[in-house]
């Protein structure tokens, strides 16, 4: 009966561990070496076969000696007394002891590594490809990460190069293996973790989500054989799956295959279609919204606004996609339906930081020519929005768009420091418009000097100059001479004042 137990459980753990480590991995190919090194060393000793528990358990002899467990049941995992978490050297050397009872180790190795001329004649179908991915998931023990969620990246990584180790030869096809492997490899990972998923999980989650963007980047540099649409036809139909999560990501997912991949307004249209008999959710309502910019509705704002606030960050990823097109036109009606729902949104992040970080990233990518001064009146409604976070890129704008009487209210109600003012563009201001500048550099003087420090002291100067030399491009430069009398009055005793000024050449020395 023992024996019986312990063979049977040994086919399945040699099934399992031969689906699970692949020879065209480096790491595998170096953790199958170690173990068998171990093995043929004669390292593992003191071995036994817990009936109960159907436990392996065995010590072996290494730098530091240790203490193995493997279960041959397989809801259960392994142990083993060294830092590795995952399957180890050790582990490995304990399995080819035992299975080295009933048969060939040799041989089993044999028949490992050949596995590896067997991966070139992997079919292009998904029919094959879905198999592949089958077997790296059952194999990937990702059950283990309900217990020890801290493993996620490794796992997911792990799986990821085992997809990789069997992409296609040929270049125009790695991209669209990456892209297909690693969506249904998201898909089940997401189906096994559900909505919530822990932190490490959440994170490891967006692993495979990379992979997609980069491959479909790749998959652009080529054109698309009628070989492909098999493939691209099942993505189109299963993209929608993502629209059954209410985690982010996945309508993160759901979009970049609609914006970036799916591009033929005819498929655009069968998918608006087949939306509209969907039921209501707030996922249905925003990829309602998506496709009414994509098929360039004149109802995008109005589909816009019943989406919840959450729907800004995605907002501002097809801003993103959109200025790759050179879309403008729609990149601004997207502006504007993130500036409707802006405040909404950012009362939803508790955290001041986390409202700044927002605010600099939804900034990030509407700066540059591109697109702000494209219709700076919608940038300049978004940007007051943002405030304070958005108080030297408002201003900036608002010179440029020659709103300078703005540009003074703004710098009163913000209370700029001098610092944050010359980054607003006081500078700009001065040299566009010198009369909106005067009380300002009346009123940032007298705040620089009365900090008394020798590093304000040089910055009052230097804006006394500048507004000495406003004054005389006006033809007033008696009245600054008697503005400046008057401060040098009021600050006598301040004799580090008086001694830059001197080295400014606001005043002589023997004066």
């Amino acid at each position: 009966m023992q024996t019986d137990l312990l063979a049977e459980g040994l086919e399945q753990l040699d099934q399992k561990l031969f689906r699970r480590f692949s020879p065209g991995v480096q790491e595998d190919e170096r953790l199958i070496q170690k173990g068998l090194f171990l093995y043929r060393q004669g390292t593992v000793y003191d071995m036994g076969f817990d009936v109960n528990n159907q436990m392996l358990k065995a010590k072996v002899r290494d730098v530091h000696g240790v203490s193995v467990r493997i279960s041959l049941d397989p809801a259960k995992g392994s142990s083993c007394s060294c830092p590795e978490e995952s399957w180890c050297r050790h582990r490995m050397a304990v399995f080819f002891k035992f299975y080295q009872q009933n048969a060939s180790v040799s041989q089993w190795i044999t028949t490992w590594r050949n596995q590896k001329h067997d991966l070139a004649r992997i079919e292009k179908t998904p029919e094959s490809w879905d198999k592949v991915i089958e077997n790296v998931w059952t194999s990937g023990e990702f059950t283990v990460l309900f217990d020890k969620p801290f493993l996620a990246e490794h796992y997911v990584l792990a799986a990821l190069r085992k997809l990789t180790d069997q992409v296609p030869v040929e270049k125009e096809w790695a991209p669209l293996y990456k892209l297909y492997t690693s969506f249904y490899l998201f898909s089940r990972l997401s189906d096994a973790f559900g909505e919530k998923p822990q932190e490490d999980i959440e994170h490891a989650l967006s692993i495979p989500v990379d992979q997609m963007k980069d491959a479909m980047y790749d998959l652009a540099v080529y054109a698309h054989p009628f070989s492909f649409d098999p493939f691209l036809a099942k993505l189109r139909n299963d993209s929608s799956q993502c629209l059954q999560h209410r985690n982010p990501l996945h309508f993160t997912v759901y979009g970049m295959l609609w914006f970036q991949l799916f591009t033929k307004p005819a498929q655009r249209e069968q998918e608006w279609n087949r939306l509209k008999e969907m039921n209501t959710s707030e996922e249905i309502l925003l990829a309602k919204s998506l496709f009414s910019l994509l098929l360039k509705h004149d109802s995008f704002l109005s589909s816009f606004r019943e989406t919840p606030d959450a729907a800004v960050p995605h907002a501002v990823q097809w801003l993103e996609w959109l200025l790759w097109d050179e879309q403008k036109n729609q990149a601004i009606e997207v502006m504007k339906g993130i500036q409707e729902k802006l405040e909404g949104y950012l009362e939803r992040l508790p955290e001041l930081s986390d409202r700044r970080s927002f605010a600099m990233w939804l900034i990030y990518k509407i700066e540059g020519d591109k697109l702000r001064m494209h219709s700076p009146d919608v940038t300049i409604r978004l940007y007051e929005k943002l405030l304070p976070f958005s108080a030297r890129h408002l201003g900036s704008l608002l010179l440029d768009a020659g709103k300078y009487k703005e540009w003074v209210e703004l710098v009163h109600w913000i209370d700029f420091t001098p610092e944050e003012l010359e980054m607003a563009g006081l500078k700009k201001l001065i040299e566009q418009k010198p009369e909106f500048a005067v009380p300002l550099l009346h009123q940032w003087i007298e705040v620089l000097i009365v900090r008394k420090q020798r590093d304000t002291y040089k910055k009052a100067v230097r804006y006394l100059k500048k507004l000495r030399n406003i004054y005389k491009e006006t033809g007033q430069l008696a009245r600054f001479d008697i503005y400046f009398d008057r401060l040098m009055k009021k600050y006598k005793r301040l004799r580090a004042f008086r001694e830059e000024c001197e080295r400014g050449k606001l005043i002589d020395a023997n004066h």
